[in-house]
């Protein structure tokens, strides 16, 4: 990749590296910015609607208003509801109280069924009521489990990918806020795509609680086997290592009958000779102690199979074969690329976690227990599951390409998880210095005096136990409480190593959880700030929580701009209602609304509405010319034209064409239909003239050809004949073109509704033939 791409990437989208960044720089609204610039000039506004087609500057208009009237750090006192995370997202959850790590895709084909979503035109909601994830208490600093809400998906084309020290990754969209730590020691939220190499955001270790399990055999039992087996296992500490040792070292065998339907089974588990022959003696001993029937012989390996090299100890028990193959395999695979962890693992208490872990280690591991392990696989999905589970069992975990890395504190010179942002409490030392009974400047020499931007949790809980607290002030005593919990929580600080943007083209995911917020996700655990689930739960919880917050005293109110506020459900509106009253001298609402007659009249008539035009044409493309001229793109005057008519003056929308067709090389014409997906209008003019001109079999070949060169659906390409139909290239008598209009909205019912493509087009195609017969296609002009 050039060094000028790897710049895009590491700035991140053009829609937000050249968002602009105050009302000044907003183009095409002069009277709205006229009067938002008084806002500013005076400190004071009442609450605001913002209404107008997508893309035409609500949003940023919103963000530079904030921006002019608190500076650069306007996001401490402005609270937006957003978020999204890629489809194969990790994520630790609880559904029904059973414990799994699932990606947000699985949670998709579990809660996206039937006709449960409700559809929006920000995308798709699904209320759940049997979903807890993991989340983090303000109060303690201790992570726990939450109930979410909603489960939401919409499509996209991009998505941020962040790389994280040690191993761990996270794709989400540029405008899901994660969270960090600001200098005041408070968890706050950032925008992925403000996001930079250097930066930190927040990961936890914790330990928590489980119970002792019982395996359930009953439904893997063969009614007909003649064997008598047990129906449940405890799964305890003992078994709990032997299900670890199996994950690393097992495999599977079944016979099977003549309709491939596996009849007996066994698990097998392969160990050195006789290097572990101990490894043989516990299996037997805790086989023994299960009554499970085993057989044990000697194998070679390798070239020479003379030479015994391992001992196979096979369980002979159907049902315990049957079980492992479901829950240690993934998508119906048996071999070593498919193997997970058990979700009843999760379940387990800590003891039985860690006796897991151990089991684990005897078969992949290296290095030694409660120092440094390296646990390797070819499954994938193993390591992620692996690096959760260390995390919930109090052990620090970093992920790679092919191994787990589990660090103990002593292990290693310094463990990630006992890092903690070192300038809030430098911050707050400098502040009550007086109070401080050591030197403290001399345990925090390195961050002082070089620079180094993290400290582990040990010493500045060392300091902190130095205060004397009878010293301090009331607000100096909240803020030490503060920093307390945030030195003894579960969370820890993790860098950021590297940030790209990626083509993505699929669905992405948040979740709602209504008490705080918050949620962690990723290949190790991210903390993420959840949606704006547009529902009663979060308005009556976070919108009230940060409107009723204390008023820094240079603040005049502070901002909640609620994006899409016309997808807000009638009770949500009308507690939204009920808040713009109550918090008025310390709170303004700023509501964005595609639709503003979907916005309660109590609401519409408390606010100061802003109407925004759609872009000229003239605005967009010399806004276009300016970001290629800044991006060094070669570029044609007709294709930012073409850009303009695609994007329909959404201005996002036409610099994110920009960006794509700049990818290809030169934005021409032909690039940009390619990257958004349509056919040269030229070509579907030639079908249309074609098929009024009787040659019904060419114009469906050249359908054919549009759609498998374009990659388009059918309703993709019933958009752009409709929209050729009434351009100045083809004349037809107008009750000819209403004629047409109405069959174009029938065809496009039937694809939405599920129809075959190339069915429903070539019966439009056929009856544009019979149109053109009947009007004598000598007197149809078509012009190219």
């Amino acid at each position: 990749m050039s060094s000028r791409s790897e710049k895009v990437l590491a700035e991140l989208l053009w829609a937000e590296k050249y968002r602009p960044k105050s009302l000044s720089e907003i183009v095409n609204q002069e009277e709205v910015v006229r009067r938002l610039q008084q806002f500013v000039k005076e400190r004071n506004m009442p609450h605001l609607l913002f209404a107008g087609p997508p893309g035409t500057g609500k949003t940023t208009a919103a963000h530079a208003l904030a921006h002019d009237l608190y500076g650069e750090d306007y996001r401490m006192y402005m609270l937006e509801l957003n978020a999204s995370v890629a489809k194969d997202t990790p994520i630790l959850v609880k559904i029904n109280d059973k414990i799994r790590r699932v990606t947000f895709e699985e949670l998709d084909k579990l809660y996206f069924t039937g006709d449960n979503k409700i559809k929006l035109d920000d995308g798709e909601y699904v209320k759940v009521d049997d979903l807890e994830v993991l989340s983090i208490d303000k109060d303690t600093g201790k992570v726990k489990w939450s109930k979410v809400s909603w489960l939401i998906r919409h499509k996209v084309d991009y998505v941020v990918k962040i790389k994280l020290e040690g191993g761990g990754e996270i794709k989400l969209t540029g405008n899901h806020s994660v969270i960090v730590i600001n200098s005041d020691g408070e968890l706050i939220e950032r925008k992925a795509s403000e996001i930079r190499p250097g930066d930190y955001l927040v990961s936890f270790v914790t330990t928590l609680e489980g119970k002792r399990k019982k395996i359930n055999l009953k439904d893997y039992i063969i009614r007909s086997s003649r064997v008598k087996a047990k129906k449940y296992l405890v799964l305890d500490e003992d078994f709990a290592w032997l299900l670890g040792l199996y994950v690393a070292e097992g495999a599977l065998g079944f016979k099977t009958s003549v309709n491939n339907v596996p009849t007996s089974g066994q698990a097998v588990i392969t160990v050195g000779y006789p290097g572990e022959t101990h490894l043989a003696s516990k299996i037997q001993k805790i086989t023994s102690k299960y009554e499970i029937p085993i057989y044990v012989n000697l194998v070679g390996s390798g070239f020479n199979r003379s030479k015994l090299s391992a001992i196979q100890i096979r369980l002979l028990s159907t049902a315990l074969a049957r079980y492992l193959k479901v829950e240690t395999y993934n998508n119906g695979g048996t071999t070593a690329g498919f193997k997970r962890v058990p979700s009843i693992i999760y379940e387990l208490n800590k003891e039985g976690r860690v006796a897991f872990l151990k089991g684990v280690c005897k078969g992949d591991g290296s290095g030694k227990w409660g120092e440094v392990v390296r646990l390797s696989s070819k499954s994938k999905d193993l390591l992620i599951d692996l690096a959760w589970l260390a995390r919930i069992s109090g052990i620090e975990s970093s992920i790679f390409d092919n191994e787990v890395k589990l660090i103990w504190r002593g292990g290693m010179k310094y463990r990630k998880s006992d890092l903690m942002l070192a300038e809030p409490f430098i911050k707050f030392f400098e502040r009550v210095s007086r109070a401080i009974n050591i030197n403290w400047r001399h345990i925090l020499r390195h961050q002082l005096y070089e620079g180094k931007r993290t400290v582990s949790k040990e010493k500045l809980l060392q300091i902190l136990m130095s205060i004397d607290t009878s010293e301090l002030s009331d607000e100096e005593y909240e803020i030490y409480r503060k920093l307390k919990t945030l030195a003894n929580s579960d969370i820890h600080v993790v860098k950021i190593v590297h940030t790209e943007v990626v083509k993505y083209y699929d669905y992405v995911y948040d979740v709602s959880v209504p008490s705080n917020n918050l949620f962690f996700a990723g290949t190790i655990p991210i903390l993420l700030h959840n949606s704006d689930e547009r529902g009663i739960d979060v308005i009556r919880s976070k919108v009230k929580e940060f409107a009723r917050s204390r008023l820094p005293a240079n603040i005049p109110f502070k901002i909640v701009l609620l994006d899409e506020a016309d997808n807000m459900t009638a009770d949500a509106q009308q507690a939204l209602r009920r808040l713009m009253e109550m918090y008025v001298d310390v709170t303004r609402f700023i509501l964005i609304a595609n639709y503003p007659s979907k916005i309660i009249e109590p609401i519409q008539s408390r606010c100061a509405v802003f109407r925004f035009t759609p872009l000229k044409k003239e605005d967009v493309a010399a806004r276009l010319k300016w970001i290629c001229e800044r991006e060094s793109v070669d570029f044609d005057h007709e294709a930012l034209e073409v850009i303009y008519e695609i994007s329909e003056g959404d201005m996002r929308k036409a610099i994110n064409i920009l960006q794509a067709a700049a990818a290809l090389g030169k934005v021409n014409v032909a690039n940009v239909y390619k990257v958004v997906g349509l056919a040269h209008p030229k070509e579907v003019r030639e079908m249309i003239k074609l098929a009024l001109a009787g040659n019904f079999m060419k114009a469906r070949e050249l359908m054919r050809n549009l759609m498998l060169n374009y990659g388009l659906s059918g309703v993709d390409l019933i958009k752009q004949i409709h929209r050729e139909i009434f351009s100045t290239e083809i004349q037809l008598p107008e009750h000819v073109k209403v004629e047409i209009a109405d069959y174009v909205g029938d065809i496009q019912f039937r694809l939405v509704e599920g129809a075959d493509d190339e069915i429903q087009l070539s019966a439009f195609l056929a009856r544009l033939a019979l149109i053109g017969k009947t009007l004598k296609t000598t007197t149809v002009k078509v012009r190219r």
